[in-house]
């Protein structure tokens, strides 16, 4: 497993009270080097059915079916694992040898070549570098202005077309990354959610789980009010209804947050803790009824917003792996996923059923090139305007951001 034999996993989902998926895979490990393939494929098999859609173990089930004589399982799950790792060489890796030759091996290198191939947005819009970290970005019809939120400095930036990004607010006090911004749908004022980070310049160890929404002033800023919580959350993604009804997603605790425009209480919305691993992007449907959400791991879910009951969407199609999906979009019955955690990195378009329950296909619509790492998006005039190069790699192992004069770059998809 020249790929992953030695990769460390850091899970912390349980199998039981005493043993967890890392044991586990060490277990696995040990029986790789002990030949014991027939154990090493179960452990692999195990991890996988209880924290799904992990490279490393995705591809070590792979080759342990191949090394125990089942190279219809082991292309199978390699039919997967392309779908999160295009680029991977296999025929460098001893333990596929016995499957090199099978007709339908062949056919995985002609799909790693298909998504791999470059795929450009419509247009890209460039602007200065600034050492901010742009994460999450919206926009002010008003002024025609981006708002662009930072998790290096924590601040908000305000960019037109054409012109040099200004500093719009400062990080203030109970405030961290800025990881979502939305303008609420009267255009007065601009919300925004915050966590705690270790990429963020002024994080603080005793404020590690830190998480709030800001409640700004369009008009002039002016920061109109704080909602925080304390330990054990990461605020992700926010969205506003027609009523003015906020929505934050917690990709730590795994539950949905709400600002309710009546009360204006931070609350605990729904629990989605018992069937998601990471909750990311938020979008409602058509009638905002139901808010799709993505969670990083393992698929997007349907919540239904009067009964507050999630349902994974159902996957008709064998080449559809949501994996690594960032900021989510509807979008006239297809929902649009920004992918930045395959290799390569990609935006995708998947068809939704009449029913809104199930994915029926997917069109690439930008994928690696120019691509760095895609993580939100704004609607603007029928348009779907995005962060194309989170600068997540610019941060080196002691933590310090080197940007390199990266600019921001911002793609468009029609």
């Amino acid at each position: 497993m020249k790929k992953a034999i030695y990769s460390l996993l850091i899970l912390s989902t349980f199998v039981s009270s005493s043993q967890s998926l890392r044991e586990l895979y060490q277990k696995g490990l040990k029986a790789y080097e002990e030949k014991n393939y027939e154990e090493f494929r179960e452990k692999m098999a195990t991890i996988d059915s209880m924290r799904p859609n992990y490279p490393a173990v995705v591809y070590n089930l792979a080759g342990g079916y191949a090394l125990t004589g089942n190279a219809e399982m082991s292309i199978k799950v390699l039919n997967k694992y392309i779908l999160m790792d295009a680029v991977q060489d296999f025929t460098k890796d001893q333990d596929f040898q016995s499957i090199l030759d099978h007709t339908d091996f062949l056919k995985i290198q002609e799909k790693q070549k298909e998504l791999s191939v470059t795929i450009e947005p419509a247009e890209t819009r460039t602007y200065r570098a600034i050492e901010s970290h742009p994460e999450s970005i919206t926009y002010y019809k008003k002024h025609k202005a981006y708002f662009v939120g930072g998790v290096r400095d924590g601040n908000i930036w305000k960019i037109k077309e054409d012109e040099v990004p200004q500093l719009w607010v400062e990080s203030p006090k109970n405030s961290w990354s800025v990881m979502g911004l939305e303008v609420s749908s009267d255009n007065k004022v601009l919300w925004a959610c915050t966590s705690s980070m270790s990429n963020y310049a002024e994080y603080n160890q005793s404020e590690e789980g830190y998480a709030s929404v800001l409640k700004y002033d369009l008009k002039n800023g002016k920061l109109l009010e704080t909602f925080a919580l304390p330990g054990g959350h990461n605020f992700g993604d926010l969205i506003i209804d027609d009523k003015g009804n906020v929505f934050i997603s917690d990709g730590i605790a795994n539950k949905l947050y709400w600002i309710s425009e009546d009360d204006q209480q931070l609350e605990e919305f729904a629990d989605l803790s018992k069937q998601i691993f990471n909750l990311q992007g938020l979008t409602f449907d058509a009638d905002q009824k139901n808010i799709y959400l993505s969670d990083y791991i393992d698929g997007i879910y349907k919540l239904n917003l009067e009964s507050r009951k999630a349902t994974k969407l159902r996957i008709e199609k064998d080449d559809i792996l949501i994996k690594g999906i960032d900021g989510l979009y509807f979008d006239d019955d297809s929902l649009i996923g920004m992918h930045n955690g395959t290799n390569p990195n990609r935006v995708v378009r998947y068809f939704l059923s009449a029913d809104g329950n199930s994915l029926t296909g997917k069109e690439t619509l930008a994928q690696a090139g120019s691509l760095g790492e895609p993580t939100q998006g704004t609607w603007i005039n029928g348009s779907l305007h995005f962060i194309m190069n989170s600068p997540w790699g610019a941060y080196d192992q002691d933590g310090n951001f080197n940007p390199e004069g990266e600019s921001v770059i911002i793609g468009v998809i029609e």
